[in-house]
């Protein structure tokens, strides 16, 4: 009888310790799960609007920016250039000389020297750029979106940067929008920035989220430029804020990449 007690409570140890330690073990893996693969900062600015001449001591201030608050992917919409021309500063030809960045550059018109046109910056490879003119809209001037894919190493990132017509009225943006969507993979992150409309109704075409929603200083500002991202779970926003900038005012995003599909509560 004395064996048998012995027996049966070595078993039970042996379950109240198998079941304190299952718990432990799953609370380590969802932990795990919740930390994202990598963080990307990621910034907007929109340069269409600019009226002053561009000289290089701009440039190096900006780079310097750049640099300090660690910006991985610049899109910039709206440069424009004078190719061939000395006397002028060539904004990507000037930031690329000061840093590091690989570059795309989207041209939308080139007409009696001047070129305009949307430009991505990136501290990573870019690989399948793609420019996309606003063909069949009525009220597009030579507006475009020049979409990127950022090599992360975990996984791709898509990033659009576009001026849309100015005038368009939603129906037209909505026309705009399904052209970015209809050239890129439904399996990859996409983060689109420009002058997008604040109109849910067309944000819901893509089921994009806002940065502007998820900020309060992206709110206190007229700002020209949005940043938009997918809502599908591999891409996390962490934090926004904005900086001013000899070009106007820059939108940054702080992005968690995921390599799996995260739940939506996280």
């Amino acid at each position: 009888m004395k064996k048998r007690n012995t027996r049966d409570v070595v078993v039970i140890a042996l379950l109240i310790l198998a079941g304190c330690s299952a718990p432990q073990t799953q609370k380590v893996d969802t932990e795990a799960t919740m930390k994202p693969e990598l963080t990307l900062q990621v910034a907007s600015l929109n340069m269409s609007s600019l009226n002053k001449r561009i000289e290089k001591k701009d440039i190096e201030r900006f780079s310097r920016m750049l640099k300090k608050e660690q910006i991985e992917v610049l899109s910039v919409q709206g440069i424009t250039r004078y190719p061939g021309v000395e006397t002028r500063v060539d904004f990507v030809n000037e930031l690329i000389a000061k840093s590091d960045l690989r570059h795309a550059f989207g041209e939308m018109m080139n007409s009696s020297g001047r070129q305009t046109g949307n430009g991505i910056f990136s501290s990573y490879p870019l690989r399948n750029n793609h420019n996309q003119p606003f063909e069949g809209v009525k009220s597009a001037s030579f507006e475009a979106a020049l979409q990127s894919s950022v090599d992360g190493g975990v996984k791709d990132i898509v990033v659009v940067s576009t001026l849309l017509p100015s005038k368009a009225s939603e129906t037209e943006q909505s026309a705009c929008l399904r052209m970015i969507s209809k050239n890129t993979d439904s399996k990859e992150p996409l983060i689109v920035t420009g002058n997008l409309p604040l109109s849910e109704r067309v944000r819901s075409i893509g089921r994009y989220e806002d940065v502007s929603d998820a900020t309060g200083a992206s709110k206190t500002k007229n700002l020209t430029t949005h940043i938009w991202y997918t809502s599908d779970g591999m891409l996390k926003l962490i934090g926004a804020r904005t900086l001013e900038t000899d070009f106007g005012t820059m939108l940054v995003a702080q992005f968690g990449l995921f390599r799996q599909v995260q739940p939506a509560n996280n």
